[in-house]
């Protein structure tokens, strides 16, 4: 995701097509064959003992062939040698290459596909991350900090079946909402500063579309997320939820991809550093959408998206993340070393603020939070 300064030129970027709804694993074959005949699902550990038979039955009743091997674990240099690896096993290298799992799944996917220039296709069983929609794999090696593998096109389809979907978790979703909920907010604070946009390369800045996708998300996610997750904690698959999940994969994957990120996604890649057990992604960025809020002084703003965290299940203070009175100072201390002044999305805002005032966000909705429990 780049810094610096735009000019004149919009960019824009986007999957080549956006399938959503019940059943649509079915038409994979269908997808898959305008880029040939052959295909590898690369198929999440959970849902590999269901699909290794079933994904090569339906390409062959569609006189196709599909091979499939089994993912799990992160997105690393490791894994993708030992994909590209197993790939040159195969007969032949398959024309198109299918992600059937999560956020990890759907990256390692994108990386294959783009290295062996092939059609790559992306299926989320849950919708924890806008992963599905992006050019990039983010790739995470033990021990380092993760790094961007750019591809040079997005996924050629993002096929999004919701009788899968319905059937995962909740909180999974919760945490998808979470990161769609910075989408909007970061995108105006990227606008504001002439931030470069993360569509393209080099001195772009976001188009009309992609500023409009970002600001749907956010009011899909208002209206209409409540409700969906209260569909979701009962597995039940309403028009409500249908929106949201929309919202979550297909407008967010564009709005944050075509504008830009800033404090919201720069604060929670320290949270390596708390003392607290591994959160989803986005379960991190929804709670950090809040500390920049505060540091933007939107008041309004903040009060209206507190309690929609509140309400769906977001953390909203520091207890929430796991944080404790014996190493809340300390913790803050770290996580705001760690990011001030060394992420750049940190600074993507169009006014300065001091390490200080970051520090005092994150205390200052502590306080905000125990006045309303």
């Amino acid at each position: 995701m780049p810094s610096g300064k735009a000019k004149e030129s919009r960019a824009f970027q986007s999957p080549s097509r956006y399938i959503q709804g019940p059943g649509e694993l079915k038409n994979l074959p269908i997808f898959a064959g305008h880029y040939g005949k052959t295909a590898l699902a690369i198929i999440d550990t959970f849902f590999y003992p269901e699909y290794q038979a079933k994904i090569p039955q339906l390409f062959a009743e569609a006189g196709m062939t599909a091979y499939t091997v089994e993912y799990s674990g992160a997105a690393s240099d490791l894994a993708l040698e030992k994909l590209l690896a197993f790939c040159k096993t195969l007969p032949q290298i398959p024309d198109t290459f299918i992600g059937i799992g999560g956020g990890q799944t759907c990256d390692i996917n994108k990386a294959v596909g783009a290295t062996f220039q092939k059609a790559f296709i992306n299926v989320p069983t849950a919708l924890t991350t806008d992963a599905p929609t992006s050019t990039h794999t983010i790739i995470n090696n033990p021990h380092e900090q993760p790094r961007l593998m750019v591809h040079s096109k997005n996924p050629d389809y993002v096929v999004v079946d919701t009788e899968i979907t319905v059937q995962s978790p909740a909180w999974m979703m919760v945490s998808g909402i979470g990161d769609a909920l910075a989408t909007y907010i970061e995108s105006e604070a990227s606008f504001a500063n002439n931030n470069v946009c993360n569509a393209g390369a080099g001195e772009y800045r976001p188009a009309l579309l992609g500023m409009a996708a970002a600001k749907l998300c956010y009011e899909i996610l208002l209206e209409k997320g409540r409700a969906a997750i209260r569909a979701a904690r009962n597995h039940l698959r309403t028009p409500a939820y249908e929106d949201v999940v929309e919202a979550t994969v297909l407008l967010s994957g564009l709005g944050f991809e075509c504008t830009g990120v800033s404090i919201a996604h720069g604060l929670q890649a320290g949270f390596h550093v708390l003392p607290i057990k591994p959160l989803l992604h986005g379960t991190g960025v929804g709670y950090c959408t809040l500390i920049q809020l505060i540091v933007e002084n939107d008041t309004d703003r903040f009060a209206e998206i507190f309690e929609f965290c509140k309400d769906i299940g977001l953390p909203v203070c520091t207890a929430d993340l796991g944080l404790t009175d014996e190493n809340r100072d300390a913790s803050i201390e770290a996580l705001v070393d760690e990011v001030y002044g060394k992420r750049w999305n940190v600074s993507n805002v169009p006014h300065y603020f001091c390490r200080a005032t970051l520090a005092d966000a994150i205390r200052y909705l502590d306080v905000y939070a125990s006045e309303r429990a």
